[in-house]
């Protein structure tokens, strides 16, 4: 019995997953999942999964999340991903949710609960282009580059990142066939599946040549229990926000009112916001060595939302001679619907 159809025996007791013959197994060339309704999923380089229609698996269920799960190939290897609200399970473990985890052959999945949809990874191979069968129970005709016989009378030839069918006998014109196209071979449709790399949208991030390139706003909550920092240049924004980080945004908003309050006082701007780091920690209730941890990950995150050039989240958030401030006259902070920085508010 070969080490997939032992992974599908010791299955059943869950999920009644289908047979592979060996020989069948051995006729994939590319990553492939074999799921529980007999489905043979042969993955894109950026797969997903979810009850959305635009999902490249699409799975019926109340429980299944728009999107549940995405399977991608990054550097030689498969990942999986949960997004969902009901999780995800890789060899009967909840996997971490939005956090990568490796795949192998033989690996099973499971999506929403431990007697949800089934797959089982029956390749890892790296994807490529192929043919899918409109019936389940026909091979898939993978493609090479540049080209592939498809039958007698029937080529498809890659080029300029696209496939053409040619025909030997020309009974027809050569003519380009797209991603999700279907053709016809032997009297049975064949559906274009394009390795195309999909890449991550480029993300445009605010710039900062110097302190006065950037723009803060904090928005709080009336109770403050939830806060965001809106960071803008001329051209672009971001937003840094989510319950892991109120903390950090809090040490941060205690920062900004200060940094009002001493402006609105009339202070110079080499003195405007300076807060002991004692009294700073007694205002949060921690220690100063957490506060110092707060601030260490406030800065890291600010650079991973700035493209910092000439200048520093450093020199934005300044830690000396035992005070820390936010250095910078543009914060603004917005409680409810109301402007803090207008009102002179601290």
């Amino acid at each position: 019995m070969s080490n997939i159809n032992k992974v599908f025996s010791a299955s059943c007791s869950v999920t009644n997953l289908p047979q592979m013959s060996g020989s069948s197994i051995s006729s994939i060339k590319s990553g492939t999942l074999l799921s529980s309704t007999g489905q043979c999923i042969h993955l894109r380089p950026y797969h997903t999964f979810g009850r959305s229609t635009e999902c490249h698996t699409n799975l019926a269920g109340a429980d299944i999340s728009r999107i549940h799960a995405i399977i991608y190939w990054q550097d030689n290897n498969w990942y999986i991903e949960d997004r969902s609200k009901n999780g995800v399970w890789l060899n009967n473990n909840k996997i971490l949710k939005e956090q990568p985890h490796l795949l192998h052959e033989s690996d099973k999945i499971i999506l929403s609960s431990k007697t949800g949809d089934a797959f089982i990874m029956v390749n890892d191979l790296k994807p490529c282009d192929v043919l899918v069968s409109m019936e389940r129970n026909k091979a898939a005709i993978y493609l090479e580059r540049p080209v592939t016989s498809v039958e007698k009378t029937l080529n498809l030839f890659y080029e300029n990142e696209g496939w053409y069918i040619i025909y030997d006998d020309e009974r027809e014109e050569s003519k380009a066939i797209q991603d999700g196209h279907c053709i016809c071979i032997n009297d049975s449709l064949y559906r274009l599946q394009s390795n195309r790399i999909e890449y991550q949208t480029f993300e445009n991030k605010p710039t900062a040549k110097s302190l006065d390139d950037l723009e803060l706003s904090l928005h709080v909550s009336d109770n403050e229990e939830e806060i965001q920092l809106h960071i803008k240049d001329s051209k672009s924004a971001s937003v840094i926000e989510g319950h892991r980080i109120q903390s950090q945004l809090y040490l941060l908003l205690c920062l900004a009112r200060k940094s009002i309050a001493d402006k609105n006082q009339g202070y110079s701007e080499c003195h405007c916001g300076w807060i002991n780091l004692d009294d700073l920690s007694k205002a949060l209730g921690i220690e100063p060595d957490n506060t110092r941890i707060r601030l260490h990950r406030l800065r890291t995150r600010i650079r991973d939302t700035v493209n910092f050039s000439g200048v520093d989240a450093c020199q934005l958030l300044q830690l000396q001679d035992g005070e820390v401030r936010l250095n910078t006259s543009k914060v603004e902070v917005i409680k409810g619907t109301l402007s803090e920085t207008m009102l002179g508010a601290h």
